[in-house]
């Protein structure tokens, strides 16, 4: 029984140092990828949110709500583009292709949310929600999951 507690151990001992390993090759991240990897972003806006005035909640409630209602029919589409796509793929490359695909059509659609919800959230005091892609170069993949 020890000898099996002891290679379970080992086994998560080695996991941890395999991680750590990972994390260190991998190298420092900057501060505004830090937030969306380690969720810290999603926590301060809901500070930020509980702070406002009843009043103001209920601007940004509603704008979101009535984003997400004209909204629902193009979140549909990209999904039924990219299935039709998926199903007519050939190949990897061609499923490579409806993927980014999807992520462009997805990447377009938030980047109209913001521009949507930015004025309201300024208007109630909150700051401007920002890309999460910014401090790095456009097409730079590492260290980002596909």
């Amino acid at each position: 029984m020890s000898a099996r507690l002891f290679t379970a151990k080992a086994l998560s001992r080695s996991a941890l140092f395999a991680s750590a390993a990972v994390i260190l090759a991998v190298g420092p991240i900057n501060a505004g990828r830090a937030q969306y990897i380690y969720d810290d972003g999603g926590d301060l806006s809901m500070r930020r949110e509980a702070r406002l005035t009843p009043q103001q909640q209920e601007e940004l409630f509603r704008a979101k709500k009535l984003w997400k209602r004209q909204s629902y029919n193009r979140r549909v589409s990209i999904l039924e583009k990219e299935k039709r796509c998926i199903e007519k793929a050939s190949n990897p490359q061609s499923f490579s292709d409806c993927v980014q695909k999807k992520r462009e059509s997805r990447r377009a659609l938030r980047a109209d949310y913001r521009a949507y919800i930015n004025p309201v959230r300024r208007q109630v005091g909150l700051p401007p929600i920002e890309d999460k892609q910014t401090g790095g170069k456009k097409g730079d993949r590492k260290g980002r999951r596909a």
